[in-house]
């Protein structure tokens, strides 16, 4: 039978009703409806991938015109990362911006550089709680402020399944307003892992034919000279020797170091059939540090350990009369530098005050677990591929062994990937002494450099006024 037109309608407006009712209406976010608190977050993260931890060079560059946006819209950093999963989640308010912002007053403990790695950054700033109270998380308010029952939202798994996999939140902390991880932060230790080489020599054949001898073992890097040297680093000094100086920003480089000292790690290894290896870890605590002052130490370290300079170029390079300009030479390498905490207060943050949830905990575990995992099989890969790429080769009696020459060839290049790199002006292979490098203009030409291009600019913008 037809259907009659007034159940044609009927059925078309329950077939709408039905479509409706399928569509998610997608509420908007009011972040004013929420209280926050203040908190301190600890984070860890392997700064390979990133380009550094600040995200304010990118933002500053972008700012300036937008092809510059353009080329740095891609660029990574870990705060970067951090940002964009506080909005994510909702923990900050998504239509403002993070740095800058005084309802957020957040601040970061340490900025580390492109390729710099860390077990225990800290920053801190205001987020959205649970609690009733509001405000900031003073110890009196503490449990108002998680709510019902002590719960608060879970920050470290929130965040942590809206990181990139190279970036972790490790706990967080109750702290008062006011509270700033940079200025409150009473010291931070880092730690330049490296490895020493020893290089077992052989005698050339004699002419009988029988096989080569082996002769005493050669250190590459002498850790007792660098030692000696690291004692001379501990106390307050003046440190422009050993950072890249910035007279715009910074104008006091007197920095106080609390511990500076060189332990060794339980690995050691065979790297072919010469050379033999072991890891070792500079350990250097301080209140505060220059711009890639801690690379710059490793290098001048390294410099003593390869015999190129005496223990006492720490001396020479810490008295200004002596040495006003510092020696060109290149910095250690990045990525073997680790930020690994940064001490405060106790009585506001200790590792009894640390909180993350038991699952949060957990995912943390397993995402370490799976990670290290993950690096070890790539390692042993390379070494396999290592020991492949290593064959014996048959020796002349009457030509020196090509076994000294490789392990030379082999030393000089892992030389130049861990220890130094090469400065311009400076010689690649073996390292150069300090004392016959070429300098840099000291500080008071850097400032007389400074004030001539700033008063260039100002006679620029007075005579575009008067045309």
């Amino acid at each position: 039978a037809e259907m009659t037109t007034q159940e044609e309608e009927e059925e078309e407006e329950s077939l709408t009703l039905k479509r409706t009712k399928k569509i998610k209406i997608k509420r908007t976010f009011d972040f004013s409806k929420y209280k926050t608190r203040k908190i301190a977050l600890e984070l860890a993260y392997c700064g390979a991938n990133h380009f550094g931890f600040s995200s304010q060079g990118c933002v500053q560059a972008s700012s300036e015109n937008t092809t510059n946006a353009k080329n740095n819209s891609h660029i990574r950093t870990i705060e970067g990362a951090l940002f964009e999963a506080l909005k994510k989640c909702r923990l900050v308010d998504p239509s403002k911006e993070i740095f800058g912002e005084p309802s957020v007053d957040y601040s970061r403990c340490g900025r580390t550089d492109r390729g710099v790695s860390s077990i225990g950054n800290v920053v801190s700033l205001n987020v959205r709680c649970k609690g009733v109270g509001g405000g900031g998380g003073g110890e009196d308010e503490e449990d108002d402020e998680d709510g019902e029952n002590g719960e608060e939202i879970d920050y470290v798994g929130n965040l942590n399944r809206a990181l990139p996999d190279d970036v972790r939140a490790l706990c967080w902390y109750a702290v008062p307003d006011g509270f700033s991880s940079r200025f409150n932060c009473t010291s931070r230790r880092y730690e330049y892992h490296f490895t020493r080489v020893v290089r077992q020599n052989l005698a050339p054949p004699p002419r009988g034919g029988e096989e080569a001898g082996k002769c005493e073992p050669e250190e590459i890097l002498d850790v007792g000279r660098m030692r000696e040297a690291c004692e001379k680093l501990v106390g307050t000094h003046d440190f422009r020797n050993f950072c890249k100086m910035n007279v715009k920003d910074c104008r006091d480089y007197t920095r106080h170091i609390k511990e500076c000292r060189i332990e060794k790690k339980n690995t050691e290894r065979t790297t072919g059939a010469l050379l033999r290896e072991t890891d070792w870890v500079l350990i250097i605590e301080g209140s505060s540090f220059l711009w890639h002052m801690v690379r710059c130490i490793a290098a001048v370290l390294f410099q003593v350990g390869l015999r190129a300079d005496a223990p006492d170029i720490i001396d020479d390079l810490l008295d200004l009369t002596k040495t006003p300009r510092k020696p060109l030479y290149a910095m250690a390498p990045e990525h073997s530098l680790v930020l690994v905490g940064c001490e405060y207060d106790d009585s506001v943050i200790n590792p009894g005050k640390r909180r993350v949830s038991e699952e949060a905990r957990q995912g943390l575990e397993m995402h370490a677990l799976a990670a290290a995992r993950m690096h070890r099989l790539k390692a042993s890969l390379w070494e396999e591929i290592g020991g492949k790429a290593h064959s014996p080769v048959k020796e002349d009696a009457d030509t020196p062994s090509h076994n000294v020459k490789r392990s030379r060839e082999l030393t000089r290049g892992l030389l130049s990937s861990t220890y130094y790199g090469t400065a311009a002006g400076e010689p690649k292979g073996e390292p150069v002494s300090l004392k016959k490098r070429s300098t840099e203009k000291t500080y008071d030409e850097r400032i007389a450099d400074l004030n001539a291009k700033n008063e260039r600019k100002k006679t620029t913008k007075e005579e575009a006024k008067v045309r």
